[in-house]
């Protein structure tokens, strides 16, 4: 396990850790919907400057 989840998970036994485990799952599917809808209220975002061709030939 990462460090941090060590610290959160590592005193908990098997069921706990599976219950744990529900909990974020759950959560993370609520901060990706939220964030879906947080990107399609926000403003589009500024497009990028154009670059001449004979620039982007030197990369």
């Amino acid at each position: 396990m990462e460090a941090e989840l060590e610290k959160h998970a590592g005193h908990l036994n098997a069921h706990e850790r599976v219950m744990l485990a529900r909990k974020f799952y759950r959560w993370a599917k609520q901060l990706y919907v939220s964030a879906q809808i947080l990107r399609r209220d926000a403003p589009p975002a500024p497009p990028l400057p154009k670059c001449p061709r004979r620039k982007l030939s030197l990369n």
